[in-house]
């Protein structure tokens, strides 16, 4: 699927620039996307350069969007409200499931489309009211590390039965405005990984090759000019330099989620599917 931009770009002077982006699994292999949206109370806080802006409110229209050209690729989750579509981790300083509830299969619901995103999402923020206070994230911290493995665990689950050659790579998403604060374990775990050439994936970049699956991580970061968004994505590009299946976008100003969104897709969406 070629993703073609309609937003006009926006931003800060350290905005990842748009040239800089380019779709990373270029190859013939499907994919299997993930988000790891950040719920840690940084997120509500107003921006001092527009008091009236928090990043909470842009991360969520970003998510929504960015689940539109999945559901395209998946008729089905397109539309059908309880049909599958982007499996979601969110985080706080623990793993905070997206529900509680069960599928007509028994599983419980990981998934967010287009369709449901809004209901999903307002049941998440009920389900887990002590960490939400008017509909704002309010208490916890930024550590990845249960998410992550919850994603792993629901993965294998879903996929281990398949040779391993058989299983698509796995195109996580982060979306956050700070810094880890367990950046030492989110280390180890690239470490468990090697980075690797397969064309049948992706000419541009590197895949992290794990024992059970390759994934790539793209990673959104938001936030005001001159805030801490910034030294966020310094701590995601240095991780880089020696993991380069991770990638780390800047939106430096940017607010509006659609725009955010496009830019993510056009990097995480399989061009050939």
């Amino acid at each position: 699927m070629q993703i073609t931009r309609t937003e006009q770009a926006t931003g800060g002077p350290n905005r990842t620039k748009r040239e800089e982006m380019a779709p990373l699994l270029d190859g013939v292999r499907g994919c299997e996307p993930e988000q790891y949206p950040d719920c840690s109370p940084s997120e509500a806080w107003p921006w001092t350069t527009k008091p009236g802006v928090c990043t909470w409110t842009i991360q969520l229209a970003s998510m929504k969007a960015f689940t539109e050209p999945f559901a395209a690729l998946d008729t089905e989750a397109a539309n059908e409200t309880d049909a599958g579509g982007v499996a979601t981790y969110p985080f706080s300083n623990i793993y905070l499931p997206l529900s509680d509830k069960r599928d007509e299969d028994g599983d419980l619901i990981i998934d967010v489309n287009p369709t449901n995103f809004d209901e999903r999402m307002a049941y998440f923020m009920r389900l887990h009211s002590r960490y939400f206070e008017n509909g704002l994230p309010a208490y916890g911290g930024t550590e990845v590390m249960e998410a992550i493995r919850a994603g792993d665990e629901h993965f294998m689950g879903e996929l281990g039965k398949k040779p391993r050659s058989q299983r698509a790579v796995r195109s996580r998403v982060f979306w956050s405005d700070g810094l880890l604060n367990d950046a030492e374990a989110f280390l180890a775990y690239l470490g468990q990984a090697k980075a690797v050439d397969d064309p049948k994936a992706s000419t541009v970049t590197p895949i992290g090759q794990h024992l059970e699956w390759d994934e790539v991580i793209a990673v959104a970061l938001f936030g005001e000019e001159g805030g801490d968004g910034h030294k966020a994505y310094e701590q995601y590009a240095k991780f880089a330099k020696a993991h380069p299946w991770v990638h780390a976008y800047y939106f430096e100003g940017v607010t509006n989620g659609l725009e955010v969104a496009e830019d993510m897709a056009l990097v995480t969406v399989p061009t050939l599917a």
